[in-house]
C-alpha cells in the first residue's frame, strides 16, 4: 500500500513540477484509453476465473443488496438534511 501512495505522490510531484509544458495537457486523452484498457483487461480476467463465474449470482445478490441499503441509507439523510435545514417559511438566524 505504500509503494502505491509513494508512486502517487511523485506522480503528483512530477506533475506539478511539468503543469506549464503543452505536450503533458496531451496526457488527459491517454488516461482515458488507459483506463478504458485496464477496466477491459479486468474484465478479461474475471472471465476466465471459474470460481467468480460460478458464483457470479451470488455476488449480483450481494451487490444488489449493498446497492439498495446504500440507495435507501443516503435518500434518508437527504430526506433528514432537508427537513432539518431546509424548511420553508421558518428561518433559522437569529
Amino acid at each position: 500500500m505504500f509503494t502505491f501512495i509513494t508512486i502517487m505522490a511523485v506522480g503528483v510531484f512530477i506533475g506539478y513540477r511539468l503543469r506549464h509544458l503543452h505536450r503533458i495537457h496531451k496526457v488527459t486523452s491517454l488516461i482515458q484509453v488507459v483506463v478504458c484498457l485496464l477496466l477491459f483487461i479486468l474484465g478479461l480476467s474475471i472471465g476466465t476465473n471459474k470460481l467468480i463465474i460460478s458464483n457470479l449470482s451470488y455476488f449480483c445478490r450481494q451487490a444488489a443488496v449493498i446497492s439498495a441499503l446504500s440507495l435507501l441509507g443516503s435518500s434518508m439523510a437527504a430526506l433528514l438534511v432537508s427537513h432539518l435545514f431546509f424548511k420553508k417559511g421558518v428561518s433559522n438566524e437569529k
